[in-house]
C-alpha cells in the first residue's frame, strides 16, 4: 500500500508539473487543464479495467476509491490551502472592506444554501435537505482561478481583496451548515433544528477565531527565538497548520478552518518584523508552491473521479444541474445588487461600482474546497446513497460549468467592462516610466555595442524595436501637464509611505525591538489609507501618531510617579529613543529614495516640495530626540553606541556571508568567525539599562530635592527617529541598518 501510495504521489506531481507547463504555454486556466486531464485520466481507467484488471485495481484504484473517512479530505487539503491563503493577504488593507467581505462570505452562504434548496424542491428535482446540502457545498468559492485572471489582465486591487476575503471565511460557514444538514438527514434530531445551525456557526466561528488568534501570536513570538535561520523559520510554520486545524476541530469543536485563516492573518500581519525581508520572502514562496500542488491535486483526484460519478447520471441530473447553476447565479445576484449597497449606505463601507458588482457574481468560481467537500461526503455511508449520488454529481457538475463557462468568460467580461484599463493617474505614470525606461535603456544597450563591438547603427536599430515593442508615444510628454499637482502629490505621499514601510524590516533583528517595528509598521499602513483620502493633511496627521505616549509608556509614568517602580519607565524611554532614532534614519533615506526614483517621475517641483514634508517631519524628530537626551544625558549616548555596534556586527556578518560564497574564504574560516560574530551579538543587543535607570532616579531625586517636580522632562509628543541630531551618512554596502 505504501509503494501504491508513493508511486501515485509521484504520478500526481509529475501530472500538474506537466498541466503547469501547458497552462503557461497555452494560456488556459490551470484549474480547466487539470479537470480535463483528470477526466482524461478516469475515462481511461473506466475504459482499461477490464482489458489490464491487475495493473488497474493496483495503482489507479486507491486514487479512485482511497479507504480515508469523509473528514480525511479536509484534514489533508485544506489547511495549507487555507494557511497560504492567508498568509499572502494585507491584514490592514483588507480592514477596509471587512464589510462586505463578512457579507460575501457568511450571508452569502446562507442565501444561496436557502435559495438552492428551495429551487431544488419547488422543481421536484430531490427533497428540500439534499437541496439545501448541495447548496451549502456550492457555496464556497475558490479564488485561485479567478485571481490568476485579475493578474493576467490588471484587475484593480478592491476587486482583488473582495474576491479573497471572501474566499478566506466562506469555507466556515459552508462547513457548519452542512455539518447541521448532514445531523438532520442522519436523524441527530438535536442538531438538525435552526437554533443549533446558529450556535454551531456561533461558537466554530468565534471559538476558531480565537483560537487561530492565540495560535499565531504564539508563533510569531517564537520566530525570533529562531535566531534568524530560515530553514527553522519554515520547519516551524509547517508544523502549524496541520495541528492546529486538527485541534481546533476535534478538540475545541470550533472551526478548524477559521482557525487556520486567523493564525495565517496574525502571522501575515506580525511576519515581517519578526524575519529578515528575505527569510520572509522565502517562507511566502515555499507556501505558495505547497498550496499549489495541494490544490493542484485536490482537482486532479476529484476530476479522476468524474467519469465513474457521471456514469450513473441520467437527462433529470443534466436538468437539476442547469437549475442549480441558474438558481446559485441569482443567489449571488441578489447578496451582491440588493445587499450590499445597503452596507454604503449605511456608511460601513465604500460604495461597490455596478462594474465590481458584476463580476464578483460572476467570478465566483467554485473549486478545490467544493470537491474535497464533495469527496467527504461521497464517502459518508452514514447518509443514504441516493443523497451521496446527488449531491457528488450536481457538485461535480457545478464545478465543472463554473471553471469552463465563468472562468473562460470572465476575462472577456472584465474587458468589456473596462476594469482592466489604468486610471488616467496610472496611464500618465506608466507613460512618464515607460520614457525614462526607453532612455535608460537605449544608454545601455549603446554601451554594451561599444563593448562587444558592434556597430552603432545595429544598436540603434535595437533601441527602436524596443520603444515599438512598448508602444512609447513619439510626442513629448509633461507629466505635470498630464496630472494636476494635488493628484501627484497624493501619489507621491502614497509611494513614500510604502517605500518607508519596506524599509522598517530592515532594522529588525534585534536592532531595534519588534515593538517599535510592529508601531511603525502600523503607522506607515495608517499613512497609506491617509494619504489616498485626504492627501498631505491625512499623511502628517498619520505620521504624527507614532509621537504619542503608548498606553505602556503612561502606565509605566504611572508606576514611577506613585509606585516609585523605576525599570518600566526606563524601558519605556528607551523605546521611544530607538524608535525615533530609527523613524529618523529611514526619513533620511526617503529622501534619498524621493530624489533619486521621484523626481524623474512626478517632476522637480513636486519632488522638493515632497522633500519639505520630509524635513518637517526630521524637525519633528530633532526637537523630540533633543528632549529625550535631556532626559537621559550620557545615557543616550549608550544607546546610540548599542545601535551602531548592532548594525556593524550584522554589516560584518553579511560581509562574511558573501566571502563565503564568493569563495574568498574557507569552511572553517567562516565557520570561526561567525561563532565570534554571534557571541559579540548576544554581549551587544542587550541595553544597557543600569545606566538608564540610574539616570532617570538622579534625575528623579534632583527633582524632589527642588520641591516634587518632574525628574526628567518628557517629550512632546510630536517626532520621528534618528541616530543622532546630525544627519547621518547613508552605510556603504549593499545593506542598510
Amino acid at each position: 500500500m505504501v509503494i501504491q501510495i508513493l508511486l501515485l504521489s509521484g504520478f500526481l506531481l509529475a501530472s500538474i508539473a506537466f498541466v503547469q507547463a501547458m497552462s503557461l504555454r497555452w494560456a488556459i486556466s490551470e484549474s480547466v487543464l487539470l479537470a480535463a486531464w483528470g477526466f482524461a485520466l478516469g475515462g481511461a481507467y473506466l475504459l482499461s479495467g477490464e482489458a489490464w484488471p491487475d495493473l488497474v485495481s493496483g495503482i489507479v484504484t486507491p486514487a479512485l476509491s482511497p479507504r480515508l473517512a469523509p473528514e480525511a479530505y479536509l484534514w489533508i487539503f485544506l489547511p495549507p490551502l487555507l494557511f497560504q491563503a492567508a498568509l499572502s493577504v494585507n491584514v490592514r488593507e483588507m480592514l477596509g472592506d471587512a464589510a462586505p467581505i463578512l457579507l460575501l462570505a457568511v450571508v452569502a452562504v446562507f442565501v444561496t444554501t436557502g435559495m438552492v434548496g428551495e429551487g431544488i424542491r419547488l422543481t421536484g428535482l430531490g427533497p428540500l435537505t439534499d437541496g439545501l446540502l448541495l447548496g451549502a457545498m456550492i457555496a464556497t468559492t475558490d479564488p485561485s482561478a479567478v485571481l490568476a485572471v485579475f493578474r493576467e489582465v490588471g484587475a484593480p486591487a478592491r476587486l482583488v481583496r473582495l474576491v479573497e476575503g471572501e474566499s478566506l471565511l466562506n469555507d466556515a460557514a459552508a462547513i457548519a451548515i452542512a455539518s447541521v444538514l448532514i445531523a438532520a438527514i442522519t436523524g441527530d434530531a438535536a442538531a438538525a433544528s435552526a437554533g443549533a445551525a446558529l450556535r454551531t456557526l456561533g461558537i466554530g466561528l468565534c471559538g476558531g477565531l480565537l483560537a487561530g488568534a492565540l495560535a499565531g501570536r504564539c508563533f510569531a513570538w517564537l520566530l525570533p527565538l529562531l535566531g534568524g535561520e530560515g530553514k527553522a523559520e519554515v520547519s516551524l510554520s509547517f508544523a502549524l497548520p496541520y495541528p492546529l486545524y486538527l485541534f481546533a476541530d476535534q478538540m475545541l469543536h470550533v472551526s478548524g478552518v477559521v482557525a487556520v485563516v486567523a493564525a495565517g492573518l496574525v502571522i501575515s500581519g506580525l511576519g515581517r518584523t519578526r524575519l529578515s525581508p528575505s527569510n520572509w520572502s522565502h517562507l511566502q514562496l515555499i507556501w505558495e508552491q505547497i498550496a499549489a500542488m495541494a490544490g493542484a491535486a485536490i482537482f486532479l483526484l476529484a476530476a479522476m473521479q468524474i467519469p465513474r460519478t457521471l456514469r450513473d447520471a441520467h437527462w433529470l441530473d443534466l436538468v437539476a444541474l442547469a437549475v442549480v447553476v441558474a438558481t446559485a447565479f441569482v443567489a449571488r445576484l441578489v447578496v451582491v445588487f440588493g445587499m450590499l449597497p445597503l452596507l454604503s449606505r449605511l456608511r460601513l463601507t465604500e460604495p461597490v461600482s455596478a462594474a465590481y458588482k458584476l463580476v464578483i457574481a460572476w467570478g465566483g468560481l467554485r473549486g478545490a474546497v467544493t470537491l474535497v467537500l464533495a469527496l467527504g461526503l461521497a464517502q459518508n455511508t452514514a447518509l443514504p446513497e441516493s443523497t451521496r449520488r446527488f449531491v457528488a454529481i450536481l457538485a461535480t457538475g457545478f464545478v465543472l460549468v463554473s471553471l469552463v463557462v465563468n472562468g473562460s468568460s470572465l476575462k472577456l467580461l472584465i474587458r468589456r467592462l473596462k476594469l482592466d484599463l489604468l486610471s488616467p493617474q496610472e496611464q500618465a505614470l506608466q507613460q512618464q516610466a515607460v520614457r525614462l525606461s526607453a532612455i535608460a535603456v537605449s544608454a545601455r544597450v549603446h554601451a554594451a555595442a561599444r563593448t562587444f563591438r558592434i556597430a552603432p547603427e545595429d544598436a540603434a536599430a535595437a533601441c527602436e524595436t524596443y520603444r515599438r515593442s512598448i508602444d512609447l508615444s513619439t510626442t513629448a510628454f509633461d507629466i505635470e501637464a498630464a496630472l494636476t499637482e494635488r493628484e501627484r502629490l497624493a501619489i507621491g505621499l502614497v509611494t513614500l509611505a510604502a517605500k518607508e514601510r519596506d524599509l522598517i524590516p530592515q532594522y529588525g533583528s534585534g536592532i531595534i525591538t519588534i515593538r517599535n517595528l510592529d508601531a511603525m509598521m502600523q503607522n506607515t499602513e495608517s499613512m497609506i489609507e491617509a494619504s489616498r483620502l485626504n492627501g498631505r493633511v491625512g499623511y502628517q496627521r498619520a505620521a504624527r501618531l507614532i509621537l504619542d505616549y503608548s498606553p505602556g509608556m503612561k502606565l509605566a509614568r504611572f508606576a514611577r510617579r506613585w509606585l516609585h517602580i523605576q525599570q518600566p519607565y526606563a524601558d519605556a524611554l528607551a523605546d521611544r529613543f530607538e524608535l525615533l532614532m530609527c523613524r529618523r534614519v529611514v526619513l533620511h533615506q526617503l529622501i534619498s529614495f524621493n530624489d533619486e526614483s521621484l523626481k524623474p517621475l512626478l517632476g522637480e517641483r513636486l519632488c522638493a516640495l515632497l522633500t519639505t514634508i520630509l524635513k518637517s517631519r526630521i524637525a519633528l524628530v530633532d526637537k523630540a530626540l533633543e528632549e529625550l537626551r535631556q532626559c537621559f544625558g550620557r545615557a543616550a549616548d549608550v544607546l546610540e553606541q548599542r545601535m551602531l555596534l548592532l548594525y556593524a556586527l550584522r554589516e560584518g556578518r553579511e560581509r562574511i556571508v558573501a566571502m563565503y560564497e564568493e569563495r574568498s574564504i574557507s569552511k572553517e574560516v567562516y565557520d570561526s568567525i561567525s561563532r565570534e560574530l554571534g557571541d559579540a551579538w548576544k554581549l551587544a543587543v542587550r541595553r544597557a539599562h543600569p545606566a538608564i535607570v540610574a539616570r532617570v532616579k538622579e534625575a528623579q531625586e534632583t527633582a524632589e530635592a527642588r520641591g516634587g517636580q518632574e525628574a526628567a522632562p518628557e517629550p512632546e509628543p510630536q517626532a520621528a527617529p534618528g541616530l543622532s541630531t546630525q544627519p547621518p551618512q547613508p552605510p556603504e554596502g549593499p545593506s542598510q541598518p
